[in-house]
């Protein structure tokens, strides 16, 4: 097997609490963190979420689903929680649903935090995810090399090599939230 992974590094998740953190400064107490039940990328993203966390000085909420059909739940599920913002795991479900957790989140005035920019694009805050273009690069430079006589079982499993860090600043400013300049000069793409 041989291929590029979407998330590698664990640290991208605690990377990921901490710019919700460093957003919502200094009331940031409670996060939600959207999971899809059964998708094995939660039990590696929870490892370093719940590693990060005391350290951030927050607690975490956790909200898990299913189907995208159970959002409109969940997030009725963090207004009753209390939560101040959202941290979305990766997953079909979640990705698939980008758009209407995006919704979600700015309806229920909760700042969110996604791997996917898709997310951004439709209204969500802010994402920090591996580049796609370079992704699908580093697909191809595999499938030339299986093509030219490579064996796929000798060939590595490759990590992302760039990740990008999406925010939009019209959310941002219907949330009230003032974005230091430290902050966005981060930051790789602004959404108006």
């Amino acid at each position: 097997m041989a291929g590029v992974t979407f998330e590698a590094a664990t640290e991208t998740y605690a990377k990921r609490l901490q710019i919700l953190t460093e957003i919502i400064i200094p009331n940031l107490e409670r996060v939600a963190v959207l999971r899809t039940i059964g998708d094995p990328n939660v039990t590696f993203a929870m490892k370093s979420v719940v590693q990060a966390a005391p350290a951030l000085k927050v607690s975490l909420q956790l909200i898990d689903i299913k189907t995208a059909d159970e959002l409109p739940n969940a997030f009725e599920m963090m207004k009753s929680l209390k939560v101040q913002a959202l941290l979305v795991i990766s997953s079909a479900v979640t990705y698939g649903a980008s758009k209407q957790i995006a919704e979600l989140a700015f309806k229920n005035n909760l700042p969110s935090c996604s791997p996917f920019q898709e997310e951004v694009i439709a209204g969500g805050l802010v994402s920090l995810g591996p580049d796609m273009e370079v992704m699908a690069e580093q697909g191809a430079d595999l499938v030339n090399k299986i093509t030219k006589g490579a064996k796929p079982s000798e060939l590595p499993v490759e990590q992302p090599t760039r990740y990008l860090m999406y925010v939009n600043v019209s959310t941002a400013k219907a949330f009230g939230l003032i974005l230091s300049e430290t902050f966005l000069g981060r930051v790789d793409m602004l959404i108006e």
